[in-house]
């Protein structure tokens, strides 16, 4: 049977959370993420410390639109819910006010600034490709569930930054990433990968150019699915980039942690060549 990913466009009269409630409608999200969870990390893209209309980082309405999934529908209890990343230039006290994050403690969750957690260290990487060990932040570890939710942008590097490289947030140092970054990419979501039962990528703004500081474009998209691997192959095609430039895809592919290959991937939605926009 074929992995499914949803690509969602956002109506004209539709809020952001809406669509992201749609979406996750769509793809039933409650019967894979239930309240038998025990500690639920919503990881989202806080690199920067920029306000989320740049692109370079998750909305705060995003996110919101899963929380609200998530306690509506899923029936999950609040106080299993953490929202948090450690981006190497945020989050910041800053960061949080500027894109009213704290908003979001109204609803029974908590939200952490990954960069503060206690690190457990040295965790061995099975079948490495560049990458032996890596330290990973406590909450990482203990959660049960992992969503990740990146926003749409490319990389200078990795050519484009989805939820797989993602979760860069979730270790320390971070810059141990920056050799062999495609290997590496694979070999640190090889350790998470049992976790991370939800992928979103935030597209409603994504972000041309380079991972901090690109241009806006307005894509009004979330794309959704269960395998990172083919979110992530979705979402770097609609950017219009294909495995032979974003090389962490196959290297995923090769460790079995999802699937790279469009052809095996049933699009649910709106179709790649409708929503495609070139960065």
């Amino acid at each position: 049977m074929k992995t499914k990913v949803c690509i969602t466009k956002r109506e004209t009269h539709e809020t952001i959370q809406e669509v992201v409630l749609r979406t996750l409608k769509m793809m039933t999200l409650k019967k894979i993420i239930t309240n038998s969870e025990t500690k639920i990390l919503i990881n989202p893209n806080w690199v920067t410390s920029d306000h989320f209309s740049t692109g370079n980082v998750t909305s705060t309405d995003t996110l919101e639109g899963i929380v609200l999934y998530l306690i509506q529908e899923a029936k999950i209890d609040p106080t299993k819910i953490i929202i948090a990343d450690g981006g190497s230039f945020g989050p910041t006290e800053k960061f949080f006010k500027l894109n009213d994050i704290f908003r979001l403690e109204e609803y029974g969750i908590k939200i952490m600034n990954l960069n503060h957690d206690e690190i457990i260290y040295d965790i061995e990487i099975p079948n490495p490709l560049a990458l032996k060990h890596v330290n990973i932040v406590k909450t990482a570890i203990e959660a049960s569930c992992i969503i990740s939710v990146p926003s749409l942008k490319t990389h200078n590097m990795a050519k484009t930054t989805l939820s797989m490289k993602n979760m860069m947030g979730t270790i320390m140092p971070k810059n141990i990433m920056h050799s062999n970054i495609h290997k590496k990419i694979a070999d640190l979501v090889s350790v998470l990968r049992t976790k991370m039962k939800f992928q979103i990528i935030d597209g409603i703004i994504g972000s041309n150019g380079w991972e901090l500081g690109g241009n806006p474009i307005q894509m009004d998209l979330i794309i959704a699915g269960e395998d990172p691997v083919a979110v992530d192959t979705v979402g770097s095609a609609i950017m219009g980039y294909s495995l032979e430039k974003v090389k962490y895809l196959k290297y995923g592919k090769k460790k079995q942690l999802g699937t790279a290959n469009l052809d095996e991937i049933e699009i649910i939605g709106k179709h790649i060549r409708e929503v495609y926009n070139k960065f």
